[in-house]
């Protein structure tokens, strides 16, 4: 009975592990599957090797109105009215300011009253000469009493010719009195009220020729030689806005303070939102610097040891397919998104295109796009700092 028992467990045993057997099977065809190594899909760059790079120098200015003017009256006197305040957009011609005229009326007055009498006495002076001509034709009187009459003529249309000036001049006055705009502009600054006493020449209001802007920047001549009229310049606010500007003139004349010439840009387009008059502005001037080297996106690029950097190549294999070595590079230069390296890269080499942190050396990979990258300012949605690799 022993001896059935024992053969009962046996071949229970058997049949366990029989089932086993059966149950392992589909795990080990599993791991066969997976042997074989899927390729990675990736986007890879074309380098483009560059002789040089160019770094951006900043100079800073002051932006100022291209016409700017004290408006003042020619003739001094008592301010009657100012009709403009700080701000007041104005047209040329229009009246911003008035005299007050009472004297120069009471002049106009008498003046006219002295022509009138001028003007009688010359009637007079002609109607007399005319009779004396008749009486000296009859013999009845002298030629001298006819020179005399004539003579008396002439100093009559003098004064009545003096008479008419002296009024003339009272009228430029009476128009002087009105202080009126030279151009189209904005009123910066109001500089006196109604009731100053004001010397001739005394400015009243502070006139700037409005939504014309120039930029006056300092620059070392080495920079300011560079350019010619004409020229695109890119500004910077201080808010980081980017305006854009043309070279109007160049000064070539250190000056002694600062040791730079005077560079004055015409700023283009609607600014009125960013500067103002009196704000400051970056001149952005691109410098070469001759270091051979090719750009790439920040988002190529992962840190290495010993301060340098990797960027990941695809190869083709003696196998025909496509693998990930990496080179490393120096980082010559670098904006927001980009940056200027050098290293063992040849021209015509496919680096990754971002999503480097994923990427190992020696695996698979296929390329489903292939662009160029000249440079350029990269998509900002796309821009992303350097991978940092965590090394061992």
């Amino acid at each position: 009975m022993a001896a059935g028992l024992l053969a009962l467990i046996g071949l229970a045993f058997l049949i366990i592990l029989d089932g086993m057997g059966k149950g392992l099977s589909p795990l080990a065809g599993s791991g066969d599957q997976g042997a074989e190594e899927r390729a990675m899909p990736v986007s890879v760059l074309v380098v483009d090797m560059q002789a040089h790079y160019e770094i951006a120098r900043g100079f800073t200015g002051r932006v100022v109105s291209r016409r700017a003017v004290d408006l003042a009256f020619d003739n001094g006197g008592i301010i009657n009215q100012i009709t403009v305040d700080n701000g007041a957009r104005i047209e040329k011609g229009q009246a911003l300011a008035f005299l007050d005229t009472d004297r120069l009326m009471a002049r106009k007055s008498e003046l006219a009253a002295s022509l009138a009498e001028a003007e009688a006495n010359l009637l007079l002076s002609r109607k007399t000469v005319e009779r004396i001509r008749a009486l000296y034709k009859q013999g009845h009187v002298t030629e001298q009493r006819l020179d005399d009459a004539i003579a008396d003529t002439d100093m009559a249309l003098a004064r009545q010719t003096s008479a008419a000036a002296a009024l003339n001049s009272i009228e430029v006055d009476l128009e002087k009195a009105v202080l009126r705009a030279p151009f189209d502009g904005i009123i910066s600054r109001r500089l006196r009220d109604e009731g100053s006493i004001i010397a001739a020449g005394t400015p009243v209001l502070n006139l700037i020729e409005g939504g014309s802007l120039e930029a006056e920047v300092g620059m070392p001549l080495d920079f300011s030689h560079r350019l010619q009229s004409g020229d695109h310049v890119p500004l910077k606010t201080q808010d980081d806005h980017l305006v854009f500007s043309r070279v109007k003139s160049v000064v070539p004349l250190v000056r002694g303070s600062t040791r730079t010439a005077l560079v004055t840009l015409d700023i283009t387009g609607d600014v009125a939102d960013l500067i103002a008059d009196g704000s400051l502005v970056t001149a952005e001037i691109e410098e070469p610097v001759e270091t051979p080297g090719f750009w790439v996106p920040l988002r190529a690029l992962t840190a290495d040891v010993r301060g340098l950097w990797r960027v990941y190549k695809v190869i083709e294999t003696d196998a025909g397919d496509e693998r990930i070595v990496f080179e490393n590079v120096q980082i010559l230069h670098s904006t927001d998104d980009r940056a200027f390296v050098s290293g063992t890269v040849s021209d015509g080499d496919r680096l990754i295109d971002g999503g480097v942190a994923r990427i190992a050396p020696g695996k698979r990979v296929e390329v489903v796009k292939t662009s160029h990258f000249d440079g350029g300012t990269a998509d900002p949605s796309e821009a992303q700092s350097p991978q940092t690799e965590q090394k061992g």
